[in-house]
């Protein structure tokens, strides 16, 4: 009878023993469980096939994840914390009111399912981790949240995304390339949406509705469905090994931006093989070697990304990031010239197009014609030529690549800034006997030349015929402006020694003026190339520019038209350019970047509506905005587009402004508005918003990769993948900004 009591004290103590644990028997993990980051724990599915857990990256961080676990490579296929990978100690816990958290080791915790009743969890044997409520009923899973990679009897739904890795299995965090089932039109696309990237494959099953890329449970077939029947199938039961059940399955879009399905037998595999895949072609993929980087394929599968000549690589160890310009040039500046850079020619290449990508198509060229067109367009960086068009191509270059068939005579023009390099032939002494005589008798003539001509211009019997033929200084008719001789702005600059800058109009000088008693600090710009209708035109444009007041722009206080001189005196702008401001060591308050965009937008508008004559200034750019003593922005340079020679820009198209900041009606021909300052001020109010430049062309802190060059593109792709508060999260400024802008609206 003792014995009988003892056996059943023993039963009910052990049925309460496994009541309590973490996990019953059946798999169903419990409120209350846990899992600590590096204690090698994890939640297995009935088959043991999957875990559910802390992931080991191999630089010893975790990520929350699901993997296979029978092989000895234990592929991940769904993560929670890609981009913020936890570290030793953290925990995942389910907690008692139902909620799914990690629990970083720092004590800050990140929600992965915010649950509101008691409930279960289960690792299920086809990959998908659920959380069931008291009645069974799953009110979570994690195929609804899909990250690289979708399973046997997974459906990818309209609107849901797939994202690459950055870097294969050493870098999980999100990449350049996404898989997409379009909401608006049901079209399955891969894209490099960091580029904001069209697509560059599609199923062309567009105009569909309730359509879903389906992994079928039986046949382990990819196709695409729309209301229940396919409507394309991508794999096929010849590509598919069989039996299906005796295989791993899983279709994952990979760091190369390839979509594939790949198997593993269960058994005897050593490593996954792939049986489809949508890009046959690597090197179509846009973006594949980064921004200036250049794809070819040795031997027709894998993919080899170099550099462009003339650039080198973000990262020696990863090539695929891209590349940046060895030797930063623009070649739109008033003092470059041809002799600056060379056209290098590439043989079977190809630039394919992107957005914005091509400023212009040229038909029935040859292969001189076409490199002269880039040549001579300061804003081409390359041309294609295809057969007998001429297909010009603007910075930053992108898709560069020699992929056969595809780019089979094809040729591709680059520009290429000559470097200051050493040749072994340079190392040797140059013979004193040709170039140092030569120059010595050249410097002599100069000279000569110099002090004869001197010695005519001072001597008394020429002054008479001197000053005869010396026109007067022009007087400012019906302008309300100081007309300044040349000698006095030569003299009020000291002979033109103290530069300020030099812009697309002219080289500006600081300078003093003297009045009645008062010295005046002033800043003369010396304009350049003038149109050649002289002095008449010059001075009404001077009208137009002297007849505006505003607060937000530069004022004009004179001006000197005396022979071939053209010069503009304005008030000093103590603080400088907004170039300067904005890019500095310390960054400006929130404060001062709005009242900035706030006095740049009125200044805009002041010249586009207000004026007498309305002026569209063609270059808005942070350089062209100065700041006086109270940081008070003020436009400058505006009125002058109608004053320089129409070859200025060195482009046929006629283009006006600054690489980066022109609008697409200038590369498309189109009628130019005001809205070309609209656009130009839109790339302005974003890099005042993220103090970055609007083009990254160097690494700034380590922190700029080639998929961030671009700032417009970088943003454009944040708001598409719904992620605006990345973009912000370095300014904690802006982050309260905006907060107390959405709880007031």
């Amino acid at each position: 009878m003792a014995a009988a009591r003892i056996l059943v004290w023993t039963l009910l103590l052990l049925c309460f023993i496994l009541g309590s644990s973490a996990q019953t028997t059946n798999n169903t993990i419990n409120l209350g469980s846990s899992i600590t980051a590096g204690s090698n724990s994890s939640w297995r599915s009935t088959s043991g096939d999957f875990a559910f857990g802390f992931y080991l990256l191999p630089r010893g961080l975790f990520l929350v994840g699901i993997w296979f676990d029978k092989i000895p490579e234990k592929t991940l296929v769904w993560s929670a914390n890609r981009d913020d990978p936890a570290r030793n100690g953290s925990t995942i816990d389910l907690t008692d009111n139902g909620q799914l958290v990690l629990t970083h080791s720092n004590g800050t915790k990140f929600t992965i399912f915010n649950g509101t009743s008691r409930s279960s969890a289960l690792m299920q044997d086809d990959g998908n981790f659920v959380l069931r409520e008291s009645s069974s009923r799953v009110i979570w899973r994690s195929f609804d949240f899909p990250t690289d990679t979708i399973l046997l009897g997974q459906n990818l739904v309209m609107g849901q995304k797939l994202y690459s890795n950055a870097n294969g299995t050493v870098d999980y965090s999100t990449g350049r390339y996404m898989l997409e089932v379009q909401g608006l039109d049901g079209n399955v696309v891969l894209s490099a949406f960091k580029f904001a990237d069209a697509g560059y494959w599609n199923t062309a099953t567009n105009g569909r509705k309730n359509v879903s890329l389906t992994f079928n449970q039986s046949a382990a077939l990819m196709s695409v469905v729309s209301d229940g029947s396919i409507i394309q199938p991508l794999s096929t039961t010849s590509q598919v090994p069989s039996p299906t059940r005796d295989y791993y399955h899983r279709a994952t879009i990979n760091d190369l931006g390839n979509f594939q399905q790949l198997v593993y037998h269960k058994e005897n595999g050593t490593q996954w093989t792939m049986v489809w895949e949508a890009i046959t072609e690597p090197c179509t993929v846009v973006s594949i070697c980064g921004v200036f980087g250049f794809c070819t394929l040795p031997d027709n599968r894998t993919v080899s990304c170099e550099c462009l000549r003339g650039y080198l690589p973000w990262d020696p160890n990863n090539p695929s990031k891209g590349c940046y310009p060895d030797v930063t040039m623009d070649f739109c500046a008033p003092e470059s010239s041809a002799s600056d850079f060379k056209i290098e020619q590439i043989d079977d290449a190809d630039f394919p197009s992107h957005r914005f990508a091509d400023l212009e198509r040229i038909k029935s060229m040859d292969a001189n014609e076409c490199k002269n067109k880039v040549m001579e367009d300061c804003f081409c960086m390359a041309a294609v030529l295809d057969g007998t068009d001429c297909i010009k191509k603007r910075m930053p270059l992108l898709n560069g690549r020699r992929s056969n068939p595809s780019t089979n005579n094809k040729v591709a023009f680059i520009k290429v800034p000559n470097m200051n390099t050493s040749s072994p032939d340079k190392d040797k002494k140059d013979s004193p006997s040709t170039v140092s005589l030569l120059a010595g008798l050249i410097l002599c003539l100069v000279l000569v030349v110099l002090f004869a001509a001197i010695v005519i211009y001072y001597h008394p019997l020429t002054q008479p015929y001197i000053r005869k033929q010396s026109p007067s200084n022009p007087k400012p008719v019906e302008i309300n402006l100081k007309a300044f001789s040349f000698q006095e702005l030569r003299e009020a600059t000291n002979g033109f020694k103290n530069k300020l800058g030099q812009g697309a109009f002219g080289t500006v000088y600081s300078g003093v003026l003297t009045s009645e008693n008062e010295n005046i600090e002033v800043a003369v710009k010396q304009l350049e190339k003038v149109v050649e209708q002289g002095e008449k035109e010059f001075l009404t444009e001077v009208r137009v520019i002297g007849l505006t007041h505003h607060k937000n722009l530069v004022r004009l206080v004179g001006f000197c038209n005396e022979k071939n001189h053209r010069l503009l005196v304005y008030e000093l702008m103590k603080n400088g350019t907004l170039y300067s401001f904005l890019f500095g060591e310390e960054k400006p308050s929130w404060d001062q970047r709005a009242d900035i965009v706030l006095g740049i937008s009125r200044g805009l508008l002041y010249l586009h509506e207000e004026c007498e004559t309305q002026i569209i200034h063609c270059d808005i750019k942070p350089q062209n905005v100065l700041l006086d003593d109270s940081f008070t922005a003020k436009i400058a340079d505006f009125g002058l587009a109608k004053l320089m020679m129409k070859d200025q820009t060195k482009t046929s198209t006629n283009v006006r402004g600054t690489m980066g900041y022109v609008a697409p009606e200038w590369l498309k021909n189109a009628p130019v508005t005001t809205k070309v300052d609209v656009y130009s001020f839109g790339v302005l109010l974003l890099e005042i918003v993220f103090c970055r430049k609007h083009i990254e062309l160097h690494q700034v802190d380590g922190e700029t990769t080639g998929d961030e060059m671009i700032l417009i593109d970088w943003v454009l792709c944040s708001v598409r993948t719904k992620n605006l508060g990345a973009i912000v999260s370095h300014d904690s400024e802006v982050l309260s900004n905006l907060l107390v802008h959405c709880l007031s609206s």
